[in-house]
């Protein structure tokens, strides 16, 4: 486990009752006027668990553009990070307030400046950003998968694109992510909040192999005892495993899948390997779902 999952695991500790028995979803949670039915079981329950405040007692200020310093307030209650012990970024703009969050969320790479010496904490922050702080927050880069939005593309891009393989988010159309439009504090709670249940599925769920087949030297097949859960997609549940190839001389590569399919019942996943071709080769691919390695023998000679 790297330092990230480990003080993700710590922080998740307090969520996860609430995020794997059942949303919150009463308005009662908090007091704000001006949160509608749209934002209202993130607000709730992000308020809930103080990771996030509104504006005053009775307004969160769902509309209102977020600022980059406040998002970074928010990401470091998530994860346990609002550390003023954390060593100085070097950015000479931060206010007491933001210091330790801003501070804590660089250290692990999370965050970064406008410029080495500018945080620029009062300005507000992107839709492109936001994708970024979240998937480095949560460690979502494996999900990547091709958008169809015309407005996605350079430093941004491999962020969106996990948050749409993730299915967090859609865009604001069907063809327009709006990398640089601003994020309002109502879409950050959202976002955020698809964030942690999608990461706690993650963590809760673990799968369970009966048995596992070498089908074509291009694809591997792995049946498993109960059905995927429906948050997943196929090229998700293909991420539950690390993959290897051991050949017969000892040559060992990596696997990597280039799509996936799952049956109807969802307890048959596919996975294409056509970067990895086996023909004329023997050997076993190894799956590994960190708790137990399955060897799946193949002969393609």
């Amino acid at each position: 486990m790297n330092n990230q999952k480990l003080f993700m695991a710590a922080s998740a500790v307090a969520l996860a009752a609430v995020t794997v028995a059942a949303p919150v979803s009463a308005s009662s949670e908090h007091t704000f006027t001006d949160v509608g039915s749209r934002y209202d079981e993130a607000v709730s329950f992000l308020h809930e668990y103080e990771i996030i405040n509104g504006l005053s007692a009775t307004k969160f200020g769902t509309q209102q553009t977020l600022t980059r310093g406040d998002a970074a307030v928010i990401l470091a209650n998530t994860l346990g990070l609002n550390d003023y012990s954390a060593p100085d970024a070097g950015f000479k703009d931060l206010n007491h307030r933001v210091r330790g969050a801003v501070n804590g969320l660089a250290e692990y790479g999370i965050i970064s400046g406008v410029t080495k010496t500018q945080f620029k904490p009062n300005e507000p922050l992107s839709r492109g950003a936001m994708a970024k702080f979240l998937v480095l927050s949560f460690e979502l880069e494996e999900f990547q998968e091709e958008t169809p939005f015309t407005d996605v593309g350079g430093v941004f891009e491999p962020y969106i694109e996990a948050l749409f393989g993730t299915q967090i988010t859609s865009g604001k159309t069907p063809t327009s992510y709006g990398t640089y439009t601003n994020i309002t504090r109502g879409e950050f709670a959202n976002l955020l909040y698809n964030t942690i249940l999608f990461s706690e599925m993650l963590d809760f769920y673990s799968p369970s192999v009966t048995h596992a087949e070498v089908t074509t030297p291009t694809s591997t097949q792995i049946t498993l005892f109960e059905p995927i859960p429906e948050g997943f997609s196929a090229i998700d549940a293909s991420y539950l495993f690390d993959y290897s190839v051991k050949l017969e001389d000892g040559t060992e590569m990596i696997l990597t899948p280039t799509s996936a399919k799952l049956s109807t019942d969802r307890k048959v996943l596919t996975i294409n390997h056509v970067s990895t071709d086996l023909s004329g080769k023997t050997g076993m691919v190894i799956a590994d779902d960190y708790e137990d390695i399955i060897e799946i023998p193949f002969d393609f000679k």
